[in-house]
């Protein structure tokens, strides 16, 4: 079964943190700098920014410019910005810099709402780049952030097994959809959706 999918407002709710720092620049550069803001604050998020800001060299504003693109939902641009700073070696935003890139898997599965079956491929990569980001960073202050997205990214695909095992009642294919709900019981114990498929079959006994 498949729900509404959802628009690219959901990034805008992912209600991200912090913002890298700034640093001090040549006098040179001011005027790219300054473009390269308004650009941004414009809500502007393309190839030739993302180029314009890679050419800058400055790490703090490669994230800078990562975070809006990641929440314009402009998920490709975002993780070449986030490479990008990766690639420099620059380790004082390394936390941040980590935090947005494991936010681009969670805002995919996030858009992948109304598609079950893709929704479970994007979340089973939500799950491993949030879960990740936790162990590697268990100091960093975006840390508390990743308990509810874990959280959510079983909820939807526990629902998602959920959509899969109606269809496949639905389709006619009683056994493969009873099959699937246990396994949402087992694998996912704590969802809503575990609750539904329980009094799904309960109500397909026999």
């Amino acid at each position: 079964m498949k729900t509404t999918r959802m628009g690219c407002w959901i990034v805008l709710a992912l209600s991200l943190t912090g913002c890298a720092g700034n640093q001090v620049r040549s006098q040179g550069q001011e005027a790219a700098l300054a473009d390269v803001r308004a650009r941004l604050a414009m809500g502007q998020c393309d190839t030739a920014l993302t180029q314009q800001v890679q050419a800058l060299g400055e790490p703090a504003v490669l994230l800078e410019a990562a975070y809006q693109c990641l929440t314009l939902a402009r998920l490709d641009v975002a993780q070449v910005l986030v490479d990008s700073y990766r690639q420099q070696g620059e380790a004082s935003e390394a936390d941040y810099a980590a935090y947005l890139a494991a936010l681009i898997p969670y805002a995919r599965f996030e858009l992948a709402r109304g598609d079950s079956q893709l929704q479970l491929q994007l979340g089973r990569e939500a799950h491993a780049a949030l879960t990740g980001f936790v162990r590697a960073y268990s100091q960093s202050g975006y840390r508390a952030e990743m308990v509810p997205r874990v959280q959510a990214v079983l909820e939807g695909m526990a629902r998602a097994e959920y959509d899969l095992a109606v269809l496949d009642q639905e389709r006619g294919d009683l056994a493969r959809a009873k099959a699937r709900m246990r396994y949402v019981q087992r694998g996912y114990p704590r969802s809503a959706a575990a609750a539904d498929a329980t009094a799904w079959l309960l109500d397909n006994q026999g």
